[in-house]
């Protein structure tokens, strides 16, 4: 049995994490239509103005300003309307004095005009029309390349793509983007007692948890989880796992195995494939967890109980995917609550209370390292600094929420 040798605070687990973990470079190009939240690798520069020609911002008449000066209720200005030009239509004349043309929003301005008569602002009568209110040049017109010029960069590199920016993208008529691959993050789970869902459990042994639960958070941060599925407490089986993992993916997530137990083998093989970081934090739940590199690829060892695994996701492995591929950092919604009753803390250590909010109310449902329910009743957490001992009821604290959906 190995002990920990030194428990780090959870800001310098995750100054570690970030030092030693790198943004992905490699690129992939996908159509516009599968882009949505993937994270850019080169400017969009346009080819062209948007839009590319003068067109009516409103529905009315093209015509020539100088024509309804001095318009009013009561001294209209006549004009004879020479024609109808609908949305992707150029009327082929070229309007004269006392001349306008109809024209739809969004349509091109017709030759000759330089404003649009809004339509509330004027009366039809049979082939003329009667102006009340006077436009001057420009008016309800949007003038070509007044949204976006040719030669200007539409959307930069490292910026995620949102709805917005993919409509940007199809104004220029570019169809395809290159943006960074996801991360592929390898999920091992490990324990001989750890079973998939759906098979008959025999006395002593549970369900796999960890390994959807990681890869749920994994989804949801922009990396593509890779099940290698569940390991048994055993050596080999352990260093083969890590390593056709560190063949094919980019991060590598364990659960189980890294605590101080004669069947804990994650430090002891890690320490022979690699250099470990640090193992060992003081928070709780979640002591046991382990940060290592292994030919250049993090390697992130969880506790195996539920709630310590799910609960150090959050808290370290959703910041180092997001830096990997290349995402904002993670910035939980917070809001202030009162605790619904009082809190005694683990001394020595931060600790991560699970709360659900109830009338405004912070409820604590933290029951132990091995109830997921602890995560799956909760709607965010609040930290305890270490040093503090007791929360009282009433206390207000700042609760993290959960937002993946």
């Amino acid at each position: 049995m190995t002990l920990f040798k030194r428990l780090i605070p959870r800001v310098e687990a995750l100054r570690l994490i970030e030092e030693h973990i790198k943004p992905i470079g490699r690129t992939e190009t996908l159509p516009i239509e599968e882009a949505y939240g993937r994270v850019l690798a080169k400017n969009i520069i346009s080819p062209m103005d948007v839009p590319p020609f003068d067109r009516a911002a409103m529905d009315g008449y093209a015509v020539r300003a100088e024509d309804t000066y001095g318009a009013s209720t009561h001294s209209p200005r006549r004009l004879k309307i020479i024609g109808v030009q609908g949305v992707g239509e150029l009327h082929e004349a070229e309007i004269g004095s006392g001349e306008c043309i109809q024209v739809s929003t969004g349509s091109p301005l017709p030759r000759g005009c330089d404003a649009v008569v809004m339509r509330e602002y004027a009366e039809a009568h049979g082939e003329y029309i009667e102006i009340y209110s006077p436009v001057y040049p420009g008016a309800n017109i949007s003038k070509r390349g007044e949204d976006i010029r040719r030669g200007e960069t539409v959307v930069e590199a490292g910026v995620q793509l949102t709805p917005a920016r993919i409509g940007a993208i199809a104004a220029i008529g570019i169809e395809r983007v290159e943006v960074y691959e996801k991360p592929r993050v390898a999920i091992i789970a490990t324990g001989s007692e750890v079973k998939p869902p759906g098979s008959r459990l025999k006395p002593g042994e549970i369900y796999d948890i960890n390994s959807y639960t990681l890869s749920a958070i994994v989804s949801s941060h922009g990396g593509i989880p890779i099940r290698i599925g569940i390991i048994p407490d055993d050596v080999e089986a352990l260093e083969k796992a890590i390593g056709e993992a560190v063949e094919g993916c980019d991060l590598i997530v364990l659960s189980g195995g890294s605590s101080v137990g004669t069947a804990d083998l994650l430090k002891g093989v890690v320490e022979k494939l690699g250099h470990v970081i640090f193992h060992g934090l003081q928070i709780k739940p979640g002591k046991p967890t382990l940060f290592a590199l292994i030919e250049g690829k993090p390697l992130l060892g969880m506790p195996g109980y539920p709630t310590s695994c799910l609960s150090n996701a959050y808290l370290f492995l959703i910041p180092a995917l997001r830096r990997m591929a290349h995402l904002p950092p993670y910035r939980p919604r917070t809001m202030k609550a009162r605790l619904s009753r009082r809190v005694v803390a683990s001394t020595g250590r931060e600790q991560v209370l699970t709360v659900r909010l109830i009338d405004g109310e912070a409820h604590p449902v933290f029951k132990e390292s091995g109830a997921i329910t602890s995560m799956s009743e909760a709607d965010g957490y609040t930290l305890i600094p270490i040093g503090v001992d007791v929360l009282e009821e009433g206390e207000e604290v700042e609760v993290y929420l959960f937002e993946d959906i």
